[in-house]
Order: structure tokens, then sequence, then C-alpha cells
């Protein structure tokens, strides 16, 4: 019994672990590009991503302040944004577990939504990594 425990334990992890995605710099430009995010911004989402997430698709931030936490790629928050239960919810009608796939459309479109109503300025890891700050160079991407 214990060996089909420790078993099932190890397949559960593979299967969570099969979920994750980290992308290399280039892999990730590839991809917003195909999200369609602007080519004039490509640098600063880069920038934003790898100082929330380190270009990540499953981080769950630890709790903020006010008990709330950040989810995914984009480290969006669930305080606003994202439903932690089984039905999309919050202003970008998601669930945070779909915040953290490696299919990141609807994270991608969260993150517009938040960009069009605070800019940059909603992640703290844009407004102390990247700000007024030399952005990362994917000229060879």
């Amino acid at each position: 019994m214990k060996l089909l425990v420790a078993s099932l334990s190890v397949l559960a992890a593979l299967c969570l672990q099969s979920e994750a995605k980290t992308f290399d710099r280039c892999g990730l430009v590839r991809e917003l590009k195909k999200q369609k995010f602007p080519n004039n911004q490509l640098r600063d989402w880069v920038c934003l991503i790898e100082g929330e997430s380190s270009r990540r698709t499953d981080v769950i931030g630890p709790p903020n302040t006010d008990g709330s936490r950040d989810h995914g790629l984009f480290q969006i928050n669930d305080r606003y944004w994202c439903n932690n239960g089984p039905t999309p919810g919050k202003e970008c009608r998601v669930t945070c577990a779909d915040l953290r796939t490696d299919n990141i459309s609807k994270a991608s479109a969260c993150a517009k939504k938040i960009y069009q109503v605070q800019g940059f300025s909603a992640w703290t890891a844009w407004t102390r990594d990247c700000k007024g700050k030399k952005l990362p160079d994917i000229s060879k991407c």
C-alpha cells in the first residue's frame, strides 16, 4: 500500500510539473508576439515577466500584505483580477488556475487589461527593475 501511495505521489508531481513552462528569453518574445503584444513594448513586458515570475508559467507568489496572491507568468493578483474558485470571475473573468498554464492566452489578455487600466506601474517588478533602467536585449530574438 505504501508503495502504491508513493508511486501515485510521484506520478501526481510529474503531472503537475508537465503543466509548468519556463520560457527562455527568445521563446518568451516569440510567444508575446504571437499574443499580439505591441512590438514597441516587448522589452518592457520581457523585463516585467523576468522580474515577476522568472519566465515561469506556474508561479504562485507568497501572500501579499492583504493576504492576496499573484499568479502565473505575469503575476496577476487574485484580489481584483482572477477567481480562486472553480468558476471564472473578477475583472478578467478567469480562474487563477487559468493564469498558471502553459497556454498564456488568458493570462496575456488579463495582463493587457491591467495595462490598459494601470499601465506598467501595476507591477512592482516593472517599477523596481525596469522603469528608467536598461531593458533586456531582445535584438537577437
